[in-house]
């Protein structure tokens, strides 16, 4: 009976190994079909590591408190990934799914890559991200690492597994206190630019009963059992044969008690401590390649080397084995197969964290790993739905728009960046939307390249609004008039920031070279000339210190009793010294503006041709093109300067109109440190009330006086930051600390920017923004066209503009010259009534007879004098010298006309010679007073002669001009 029921119990279990082996086989097609499917499926993913300024600052802390807080953080990565374990049919049949963690050295860099399937992507992002916040996982195509030259000769691999037992760990951090993975990159680090080396670290949750083992293995070694290979603690097949057929024993055998060796108890311990962490099974592939196979083996050895840092003398370590079969070995590490079978590989959290981790500068410096520039910081978590687009916000895979609403527009934007980072991009951008949405808005451009584009940008339906400002037009320049105002708060204003406008062109630094003479003479200058209700322009104020007609015409509308008193009081008092250096200063600052055809032609006008109050009220779009390369860089930041004042003045003109009906309107200002004067913090501060949004623009904060540079940090509500200098950095990353610091801002790649955005009327924390692609598309044909449409619109003809500048200028002369037809006038009625009041003249008594025919001395003496005063100027011979200007270069001078006949008392009529016009007072800075000495006579007057124009030539002036006056 024992017999027949032991032989039953050997075919149930002869019948049972049976199965177990059809249903182990069957399992590992399934598996190995499965394995390929899921190898299909992984997803390679990029994990841009965090940028140094994210590694922990050591501050005097030693080195291996530092290590071990590096290694924690890859620590809860895995304890996250633990996580994703599955139980089920499913699970028993196909096992767990895998992650690969890899490290790759190609083209002279190494890279950080997770390789995770599909299903898991969400879960791996979570978790990279909850151990490392900045690090950044980016989907991307597989890295072909292989050497094309080299091909299958030239590439070597294996893998590594455990030396022991699963249940002895490895070498860790916590063990050794050093970062082993240091001596593995700088193996990585040694590959050349065409070789390639891969460490592939598969990883999948370990099945439930693995502790369990390694507590048996532990309880073994308290017995003084040894260890057990394979599955530690489990009953083989033999052991359950030898059970069956072995005769039951009568008594219970104690084990023995023996004291454990401190190496034992060491050992017990570490194997009871690697179970306190999840496990997982492993499989770590390497593989080189090189165009030969002696390089290749190099390379391999070097990480092989580099391993045995993770060997623990009295635990456990890996040893390496080489692929025999490298084409099989090179699929499999491809497809990253990791078959189900391979489980004996277990190593806990804290081994896989020593042995892969994100590296740390201050542990492993080395320049070769590819870092993120900056780190990514989420954006601001209120909805925004309006306004236009600055950027867009990536965190963490997810992105978000960055946008700025109407309200916070008026509390100003500033851009900085160094160039080629996408400063003017953003503008064009910005600008762009206002266009499409309607909105007025002015684009000043030193460069010419964005007004340019924007121009081909305008809609149809907006046309008509487009004013396109380019100096380089010459042939219809389109005039702005510094001195036009309509109130007087306008024009004191106007005279004050012309003044701060020469301090910046002529004496940035106040050195004394502009200085407060100058001021009180431009100022009084500009007052005379702005008192003229024809106009004026910024160019008539020298010519009030030179032409003497010129300042009279000026002072008939002065009102001004301070002016007055400049000139009848102050300046009659001053040196002729004094006025001759002041008038050099004045010759040789304005002479740059008057000695360039483009510069006068355009602010010589007396009316400008569009005005900047109807272009914001209206919403109208100005361009202006101030481009350095054809306009040249004074003449761009005078015009820059002087339409920003102008903007100033029209914005504050808006005082006189209730704030809900003032217009927003925008002001973009690119390269702005090129046209600020002391006073634009003024505008940062009370542009906003007026409606006027200023977009600023420009590279280094170091452009800017101290002024300013508080005014923008104290006044400006959005601050969008790209790749800055060192200096700037230090100025600016008050703005955004504490999450970014003055590094940050430093290694920011093109496009890349790091920003603070009013919300609400509430600046945000500072974030990290992407800009947005240029968007529009700029048409050749709609550009050329409208710079003609506004041309014709706006401009005058170069002729004619010039032509009513130099009439201007030379109102003096005209003023000459109607005195002069007004004495030729009175000269000529009075001559005429006298012949035809007195017919001829009587006879004296004892005189001779009348002639016949009614000739008489006086009728000879009449035609004289229609003849002289009929003869054209050109005609008459150079007079003789005048006081005032000295004689005539060359000539001789002329004497009177005489009668050939010398009348008697008694036939000569009494002719009285009409009155002279008494001139103005002259002007004492052009007075000349001929030099004379007590002893010497006064000089001989000239007999009378009348002439209508007079040549001469002044001293260093190689032209004749045409002075128009009275000569007695």
């Amino acid at each position: 009976m024992v017999g027949f029921i032991i032989t039953i119990l050997v075919i149930i279990l002869v019948v049972a190994g049976i199965l177990t082996f059809i249903f182990m086989q069957y399992r590992r097609v399934l598996r190995e079909a499965k394995n390929y499917e899921r190898g299909l499926k992984m997803v390679p993913l990029y994990i841009h590591i965090p940028p140094v300024s994210d590694d922990r600052e050591s501050n005097g802390r030693d080195e291996r408190d530092l290590t071990e807080e590096v290694l924690s953080q890859a620590q809860v990565m895995y304890n996250i990934i633990a996580s994703t374990a599955t139980k089920g049919f499913k699970s028993r049949i196909y096992g767990q799914r895998h992650v690969s963690f890899e490290v790759v050295a190609h083209e002279g860099l190494v890279h950080y890559y997770v390789v995770v399937p599909v299903v898991m992507i969400s879960v791996i992002t979570q978790a990279v991200a909850a151990a490392y916040p900045s690090a950044r996982l980016e989907e991307v195509s597989e890295r072909n690492i292989f050497n094309p030259a080299g091909k299958m000769s030239g590439t070597i691999g294996g893998e590594f597994t455990l030396k022991k037992n699963f249940a002895y760990p490895i070498a860790t951090f916590q063990e050794s206190k050093r970062d082993a993975a240091r001596a593995m990159l700088n193996a990585l680090s040694a590959a050349g630019k065409e070789d390639g080396i891969g460490i592939q670290i598969l990883i999948r949750p370990a099945y439930t009963g693995w502790n369990k083992s390694s507590v048996s293995t532990a309880e073994a070694i308290k017995k003084n059992k040894g260890v057990k290979t394979g599955l530690s603690g489990a009953v083989n097949l033999g052991g359950i044969m030898e059970a069956l057929w072995k005769p039951p024993e009568t008594h219970e055998k104690k084990p023995e008690d023996k004291q454990l060796s401190s190496l034992e108890q060491g050992l017990v311990e570490s194997i009871e401590d690697k179970t306190r962490y999840p496990g997982y099974e492993t499989l770590i592939r390497v593989v080189a390649s090189s165009n030969t196979a002696g390089k290749s083996q190099a390379m391999l050895g070097s990480v092989v080397s580099a391993f045995a840092l993770f060997d623990s003398p009295s635990n456990n370590g890996f040893k390496f084995t080489v692929s025999k079969n490298i084409e099989e070995f090179v699929t499999a590490y491809i497809f990253r197969f990791f078959p189900q079978e391979v489980n004996q590989n277990i190593l806990n959290t804290v081994e896989l964290a020593t042995v892969f981790h994100l590296p740390d500068q201050g542990s492993i410096p080395t320049s070769q790993v590819t870092r993120q520039a900056t780190k990514q910081v989420d954006g601001p978590t209120q909805l925004m739905d309006e306004g236009f687009l600055l950027g867009t916000n990536e965190f963490r895979g997810i992105k978000k728009p960055i946008r700025l609403a109407g309200n916070d527009r008026r509390r100003h934007t500033y851009i900085i960046g160094q160039t080629g980072t996408g400063k003017s991009k953003l503008l064009e951008n910005l600008a762009f939307q206002d266009m499409m949405d309607g909105k007025g808005f002015a684009f000043i451009d030193p460069h010419g390249d964005s007004a340019e584009e924007l121009l081909g940008m305008v809609p149809k339906e907006r046309v008509e609004d487009v004013i396109y400002f380019s100096p380089g037009d010459m042939e219809m320049p389109i005039g702005l008039n510094l001195f036009e105002f309509e109130t007087q708060d306008q024009q004191d204003f106007l005279i004050q920031e012309s003044i701060a406008m020469l301090y910046k062109l002529y004496d940035p630094g106040h050195t004394g070279i502009v200085g407060p003479r100058f001021e009180s003479w431009f100022r009084n200058a500009a007052l005379t000339v702005m008192s003229d209700p024809n106009g004026s322009s910024f160019l008539d104020v020298q010519q009030v210190f030179i032409d003497q007609a010129f300042a009279d015409e000026k002072l008939k509308y002065v009102t001004n009793r301070i002016v007055l008193d400049f000139w009848n009081k102050e300046m009659a008092q001053t040196s002729e010294s004094s006025k001759g250096e002041m008038l050099g200063w004045f010759a040789s600052k304005f002479g740059a503006f008057l000695g360039n055809d483009m510069l006068r032609n355009i602010i010589g006008q007396s009316k400008s041709g569009f005005d900047l109050r109807e272009i914001m009220d209206n919403k109208k779009i100005l361009l202006v093109n101030l481009s350095k390369g054809k306009v040249g860089e004074l003449n761009s930041q005078l015009l820059g300067m002087i339409f920003v004042m102008k903007f100033q003045a029209a914005a504050m003109g808006r005082a006189n109109i209730p704030e809900s009906e003032r217009v927003d309107f925008s002001l973009y200002v690119d390269e702005f440190q090129n046209f600020a004067t002391e006073s634009f913090a003024t505008i940062l501060s009370e542009a906003r009330k007026y409606r006027l949004s200023l977009v600023l623009a420009n590279q280094f904060m170091t452009q800017l006086t101290d002024q300013i540079r508080e005014s923008i940090l104290g006044n400006i509500g959005t601050v969008i930051s790209g790749r800055i200098g060192i200096t700037d950095a230090e100025i600016l990353v008050k703005k955004f600390t504490p999450t970014f610091d003055a590094e940050d801002l430093t290694r920011l790649p093109n496009f890349q920017t790091i920003a603070s955005v009013m919300i609400n009327n509430v600046p945000s924390a500072a974030f990290s923004m992407s800009l947005v692609a240029p968007m529009g598309q700029s048409n050749p044909q709609l550009r050329d066209a409208l710079k003609k449409l506004s041309a014709a619109k706006y401009g005058s003809p170069r002729a004619e503009a010039e032509r009513a500048i130099f009439a201007r200028l030379g109102a003096g002369d005209t003023a000459r010259k109607e005195k002069m037809e007004a004495l030729k006038k009175a000269q000529e009625d009075r001559m005429a009534s006298l012949q035809k009041g007195q017919g001829v003249a009587s006879p004296q008594p004892g005189g001779a007879p009348p002639a016949p025919g009614g000739s008489s001395f006086l009728d000879e003496w009449l035609a004289k004098r229609q003849q002289i005063a009929a003869k054209p100027a050109g005609s008459v011979a150079a007079p003789t010298a005048n006081p005032a200007f000295g004689p005539t270069t060359g000539q001789a001078p002329m004497a009177p006309p005489a009668s050939t006949t010398k009348p008697t008392e008694v036939n000569e009529p009494q002719v009285t010679q009409p009155a002279p016009i008494e001139p103005k007072k002259p002007n004492p800075f052009l007075e000349q007073k001929p030099k004379q000495t007590p002893s010497e006579p006064p000089k001989q007057q000239a007999p009378p002669v009348e002439v209508n124009k007079l040549h001469i030539r002044e001293p260093g002036n190689n032209t004749d001009d045409e002075v128009h006056v009275k000569l007695r």
